[in-house]
């Protein structure tokens, strides 16, 4: 797709900063005017561009910035939404991974569409989805069309995460906050502008907040991020910290440090957000709510079991699963409300939460659907393996294992149908306008009824 995506900054008043990265910010901001007044403006292309005229497009931004007041007509298409959204990896920033009026399919599944034509792509997290667009992460972040797999843009690079789309006050496109083993990208959710003789856009990445070293055992574990109200929440990777970033530019709005001493100690699960409080779960065995404004320790709960995983946050309380169980704790103090046991040994499943229902697997052969009020055991169904699952449509589609897709009736437990593909390994699906997605291994894919 031709040039999807540059953006120019709506005029905005700019303080001082610390640590520079206002600045940085307004360099990229500049970089996006120069391109488009160099490349689509002036005519000019990388074969005819010395590497001398580069660098001055790369040094002189924050003047040109200054001096580009106005918008390039037909320069920017921004990036549409609609009631099939899937803004960030488990739907929203509470964590329930159930889309309220999502559709999806209910019977045997085949595949629609199969993006597999990009070389660098190395897909295992969650796709999201935004208006008729899907992006996927893995080696590089993906745009494809959501009705044939077209692809409209692509780059490559470290992004690994699921990516979380919020607004950003200084551009015209949404921002993509996604993740590496490095830190904290954010990418240009247009696409930046496509360029004559390049494969790939410029202009895709906006900012980075660097975070973690390698270590001993290698690069850290990418982390989730999640997205309210404008601001972005995430674990740092390589750090035992978890932090809120801004939308516009990067820079740290507060964070919070277990373990200072020791950066592999109290790593951060997904956090999830509900009622200006920022809930996470780390290891080993504790759970803290901080205030979302600045980051203020509201409560802290020591869990009894050290495996903690990452935490769903509801009206009636958030919900965590530990390798032995399922608990309610309450949100505005953390208090057990109630605990539901099961044989398990759960090392890297979720639970998901829809129309008062918790579905949670146990990892040694059961998947437990729980009333959320009470924690009483409604079904119980087989199911082997560690999953993510997600809800929509009375559905519970979980992928098990990461080597096969199963739909289970969320009123009976009921299996519905199991799809194996070709690759493994499968990310948990987003699921909307009667289909699913998901990044399978080297390819993106939709699935869809059997006809």
């Amino acid at each position: 797709m031709v040039a999807n995506g540059v953006s120019y900054p709506k005029r905005k008043k700019v303080g001082s900063g610390t640590d520079g990265r206002t600045e940085v910010s307004l360099r990229a901001i500049a970089r996006e005017h120069l391109l488009q007044a160099s490349f689509i403006h002036i005519g000019l292309n990388e074969a005819v561009m010395p590497s001398t005229r580069r660098q001055l497009l790369a040094t002189t931004g924050l003047a040109v910035a200054t001096a580009f007041g106005g918008r390039f007509a037909g320069a920017q298409t921004a990036v549409s939404s609609s009631a099939n959204d899937w803004p960030m990896a488990r739907y929203d920033a509470a964590g329930t991974a159930s889309h309220p009026s999502g559709t999806g399919p209910k019977d045997e599944v085949e595949i629609v569409w199969s993006h597999e034509s990009t070389a660098w792509f190395r897909g295992t997290t969650t796709p999201i989805r935004a208006g008729d667009t899907i992006y996927a992460a893995g080696r590089g972040l993906l745009a494809l069309d959501t009705e044939d797999g077209e692809r409209r843009f692509g780059a490559s690079g470290p992004y690994q995460s699921s990516p979380a789309r919020v607004s950003a006050s200084l551009y015209d496109t949404d921002t993509l906050a996604v993740t590496a083993p490095t830190g904290v990208f954010g990418l240009n959710a247009g696409g930046g502008l496509d360029v004559p003789m390049r494969d790939e856009p410029v202009g895709l990445q906006r900012w980075r907040e660097s975070s973690g070293e390698t270590g001993f055992f290698g690069a850290p574990d990418h982390a989730t991020p999640v997205v309210a109200d404008g601001t972005i929440y995430t674990a740092l990777p390589g750090t035992n910290s978890i932090a809120a970033l801004d939308a516009d530019n990067g820079s740290v709005q507060w964070r919070s440090t277990h373990h200072e001493d020791d950066n592999v100690s109290a790593s951060f699960n997904r956090p999830a957000v509900r009622d200006d409080l920022v809930v996470a779960s780390n290891w080993p065995g504790k759970v803290t709510a901080y205030h979302a404004d600045d980051g203020t320790r509201e409560w802290q709960r020591e869990i009894d079991v050290q495996t903690v995983l990452a935490p769903v946050a509801t009206a009636s309380g958030v919900v965590v699963q530990t390798r032995e169980d399922v608990r309610l704790l309450d949100l505005a103090d953390g208090t057990t409300l109630w605990r539901a046991e099961f044989d398990a040994n759960v090392t890297d499943s979720v639970p998901a939460v829809a129309d008062g229902t918790v579905f949670a697997v146990d990892e040694l052969g059961s998947m437990h659907a729980l009333d959320l009020a009470s924690g009483e055991v409604l079904w119980t169904t087989p199911f082997d393996g560690k999953t993510a699952p997600v809800v929509a449509d009375g559905v519970v589609y979980a992928v098990r294992s990461g080597f096969e897709l199963v739909g289970v009736d969320a009123t009976s437990g009921d299996r519905l149908f199991t799809y194996r593909p070709s690759q493994v390994p499968l990310s948990a699906p987003i699921v909307g306008d009667g289909r699913l997605y998901a990044a399978n291994r080297k390819r993106v894919i939709a699935l869809e009824e059997t006809a």
